[in-house]
């Protein structure tokens, strides 16, 4: 079976290196595409304050390229205190590629993120995210918590009819390219399909009409681990 990769384009670099060396033919339908969301009057207000923030969180490598690019309008990114968070590997791997070293929680999540701070990191915080954002770090720390929300996921219905009845193992990474999918095909392509998932999250965000659907969940929303998952079904 063929692994079809569903990551944008911006953020298949890494994956289509790894399925490289390890000999591994991949099928890259991008899903969705990333768009930068300039920031308005009230989050320029954020970064110009940004010494307030105790932390300064990102939960994806698109908050981090994104975010990065409004922080850089005013600040020199190196010259700043604030503890920076994120919630695993590739997210961090993409801060330390500009020389900003963060801290991790156990956990790759944002659960995880969230016991971090209450655990070690008390004080107000600065999120970056996207307008797919779940939430769940806004409805938890409430007042301690200001977002920017920094990039738009524009999905692309074209991309669909790429996906043909035939078997596949297909990477997802988040639940909103797995609904959409779900939209967009018909139940009978979808159960010729085996999704590799990068949380337990998105599976159990399945609605009981397709829990019936073959879906794994990998050990870690990484790129390597996510193909060393799809490894066994190939």
């Amino acid at each position: 079976m063929m692994i079809v990769n569903t990551r944008p384009k911006s953020l298949s670099n890494n994956l289509k290196k790894l399925a490289m060396d390890l000999g591994i033919e991949i099928n890259n339908i991008h899903m969705s595409k990333i768009n930068f969301i300039a920031p308005k009057e009230d989050s320029i207000c954020k970064i110009q304050n940004i010494d307030s923030y105790k932390n300064i969180i990102f939960t994806s490598q698109n908050s981090v390229i994104n975010g990065l690019k409004i922080i850089e309008d005013f600040h020199s990114i190196n010259s700043l205190n604030n503890n920076f968070l994120t919630t695993g590997p590739s997210t961090s791997n993409k801060l330390l590629q500009k020389g900003v070293r963060s801290i991790s929680p156990l956990e790759h999540s944002s659960k995880g993120i969230l016991d971090l701070i209450r655990t070690n990191f008390p004080g107000k915080n600065l999120l970056f995210c996207g307008d797919n954002s779940n939430g769940f770090l806004q409805k938890s720390l409430n007042e301690d918590l200001d977002e920017i929300i920094c990039y738009e996921v524009s999905y692309l219905p074209e991309e669909v009819k790429k996906i043909i009845n035939i078997k596949e193992v297909l990477l997802i990474y988040n639940f909103g390219t797995f609904q959409f999918l779900i939209d967009h095909l018909d139940k009978a392509i979808l159960e010729n399909k085996t999704f590799i998932v990068a949380s337990e999250r998105i599976k159990k965000k399945l609605n009981k009409e397709h829990r019936g659907l073959e879906v794994y969940v990998s050990s870690g929303p990484s790129d390597k681990m996510m193909i060393s998952m799809a490894k066994n079904f190939i």
